[in-house]
């Protein structure tokens, strides 16, 4: 029997399988963060192969943190009624419908009229990036609160799921890395300081949806220093405490040992936290994907390009493992 598509339960929610799209930008939206008909189709077609979850694409909390023109968006109401249809076309094919919420920060796009490229402090993301503004800690709580009303709608769309992107590179995932965060005030220093931005929005999100789900995504290959195994740890608890109730890790690899052991970073999360994972990284073979969950790497996989590429990835997956 397989374990991949064993069903698995967490909190009011029982999905079908543990198989999951994560949050892949598509560029279909319209230049106003509008949900389209192209969009709605393209995740209702991996629902309908026998996806458990699907993650919609990175969605934008502010106007002007955008990192993609077309990207979509949940800063106003006008774009409720999109994201309703959205949830709904996921919803209808027996999938649980899960939405990531982001802010560009240091990555947000300077060629789209009104966005400012913002971060922590002024180091930019990389070489040839624009150099961001630090912000100050009035605009930080601003865009905490930006979050949380993004997911209030939602969860009035109908979403089951929110999540906070707190991985590769955009604001909240700047606050973490050392490298780019260089505040000596309460939201930066040690790891401690660092976190505080996105527990603070964690914690202001969760009060915001209730009993809908709250995830976290976060990343540490693109960390060159500050994160040993005991910040780790710290940041993992810290997320937790702050009512996340799945942690989505985005690796480099779902077996590459981390912390000089031969543990994969999924599996040295799943040591310190007893809240579910989602692990992303090189699962696109079914085979791989079965072992993660079967090894104890993660509680759910998520596919990423291989199902972006192909939406039939999980009815060719329940083929080759002979389910």
């Amino acid at each position: 029997m397989s374990v991949l598509f064993s069903s698995f339960e967490v909190g009011s929610l029982r999905l079908r399988n543990r198989v999951v799209m994560p949050p892949m930008v598509s560029g279909q939206s319209d230049l106003d963060g509008l949900v389209t008909d192209a969009i709605v189709e393209h995740y209702r077609l991996r629902a309908r192969a026998g996806t458990g979850t699907i993650i919609v694409e990175a969605t934008n909390v502010d106007e002007t943190g955008r990192p993609w023109s077309k990207g979509i968006g949940a800063w106003e109401d006008g774009q409720i009624a999109g994201l309703t249809a959205l949830a709904r076309g996921i919803h209808e094919q027996g999938a649980v419908a899960a939405i990531q919420l982001v802010h560009g920060g240091p990555q947000a796009s300077p060629e789209i009229p009104g966005v400012s490229v913002v971060g922590p402090s002024t180091v930019p993301h990389s070489a040839e990036a624009h150099p961001p503004r630090a912000l100050t800690v009035e605009e930080i709580v601003r865009i905490e609160e930006r979050f949380a009303d993004a997911a209030g709608r939602c969860v009035q769309a109908g979403f089951d799921a929110v999540e906070a992107h707190g991985a590769h590179g955009y604001l909240l995932d700047s606050f973490l890395s050392s490298h780019s965060n260089r505040r000596t005030d309460e939201y930066g220093g040690y790891i401690s300081g660092r976190m505080r931005m996105l527990l603070e929005t964690c914690r202001k999100m969760k009060a915001r949806i209730g009993d809908k789900l709250l995830i976290c995504r976060i990343s540490l290959f693109n960390k060159s220093e500050g994160f040993g195994l005991d910040e780790y740890r710290e940041l993992v608890g810290g997320i937790e405490a702050a009512g996340v109730d799945v942690l989505h890790v985005s690796t480099d690899g779902a077996f590459k040992p981390f912390f000089g052991s031969k543990k994969s970073l999924g599996q040295w999360t799943k040591d310190v936290s007893a809240t579910p994972i989602i692990v992303a990284g090189g699962l696109g073979e079914p085979a791989d994907a079965e072992r993660a969950v079967d090894e104890g790497h993660c509680d759910l996989a998520a596919i990423g390009n291989a199902m972006y590429e192909d939406a039939e990835w999980t009815v060719k997956a329940r083929r080759a493992l002979g389910v």
